[in-house]
């Protein structure tokens, strides 16, 4: 699946995915969606989840249908899905506020809030570096991308 994410100015930016199958999905984009995107990449890429937000995607969700309230509730959330979503938020707050002491305990009480069936997940450090690493590489990416062009980015899921 292919994400493109095109930068612009003085208007929103745009998401769009295309699916293996040649379908695809888009919207309008405010710079935080643009983040919230590029953490899902860098954490399912990394990870290698096919089941989470990505994989979700390509499967035929709409990427609007996370929007819509009802839609939401009846989706299928896999295990990986919510510990993406999870993580895809911490990693981002670490950008915006600075490097977590103990990432894993962090997201075992953000995920323990939750009150999801899902068992807890680690991440060894490793993983968690290689997340920072390749997150804080897309996101100057695109900081760098100029107006009016796109990031292309693929990913198997």
């Amino acid at each position: 699946m292919l994400l493109q994410l095109t930068k612009n100015i003085n208007k929103p930016h745009i998401i769009k995915y295309i699916r293996d199958n040649g379908t695809n999905t888009w919207m309008y984009s405010d710079d935080f969606f643009v983040r919230h995107d590029l953490s899902h990449y860098a954490i399912e890429k990394t990870l290698g989840y096919t089941t989470a937000f990505n994989g979700m995607i390509n499967n035929g969700m709409d990427i609007k249908d996370f929007e819509h309230r009802e839609k939401r509730k009846a989706m299928h959330i896999t295990d990986k899905a919510w510990y993406a979503e999870n993580m895809a938020n911490l990693f981002l707050m670490e950008i915006a506020q600075g490097q977590l002491d103990d990432f894993n305990a962090v997201q075992k009480d953000a995920f323990t809030s939750l009150q999801t069936k899902f068992p807890e997940m680690t991440l060894a450090g490793g993983m968690i570096n290689g997340i920072r690493t390749y997150l804080r590489e897309l996101l100057q990416k695109w900081n760098e991308l100029p107006a009016g062009e796109t990031l292309e980015l693929s990913i198997n899921v």
